[in-house]
């Protein structure tokens, strides 16, 4: 499989620009219908697999409240924030409640746990707008 400039193959280098221009994430379709725009006829399992390699590396991030895809700040676990209002998503650390929660799932009894902690409300900028 080629592989464009970064490690990328060329369909996950296409699918990264659409979500990094994006101003909020997209969903599997909506990249699906700006690669198609782009470039003529692309099937579904194109984009599927793009998306799966980008989050396996960690340069994306499904944001599972939205059905959807947004490039991750950071690799490391944290809470995603969304603003309800502009549509953006941002990570953030917090760590004591990470650990607060993995020492409540280990007293019942879990064991690697895979978390998603996504917060939705409206952003600073959103807020500061509404007054």
């Amino acid at each position: 499989m080629a592989q464009a400039a970064g490690g990328l193959t060329p369909n996950q280098a296409q699918v990264t620009g659409h979500l990094r221009q994006a101003n909020a994430p997209l969903t599997a379709y909506q990249v699906l219908g700006r690669m198609q725009a782009e470039r003529g006829a692309v099937a579904p399992p194109t984009v599927y697999r793009a998306l799966k390699g980008l989050q396996d590396a960690g340069l994306i991030r499904r944001i599972e409240t939205l059905r959807a895809w947004a490039p991750a700040a950071t690799v490391s676990p944290g809470v995603v924030v969304i603003c309800d209002d502009c549509g953006t998503v941002r990570s953030m650390q917090a760590p004591d409640v990470l650990e607060s929660l993995h020492l409540c799932l280990a007293a019942e009894g879990f064991a690697k746990a895979r978390q998603t902690i996504e917060v939705h409300g409206r952003c600073g900028g959103c807020a500061a707008d509404q007054t």
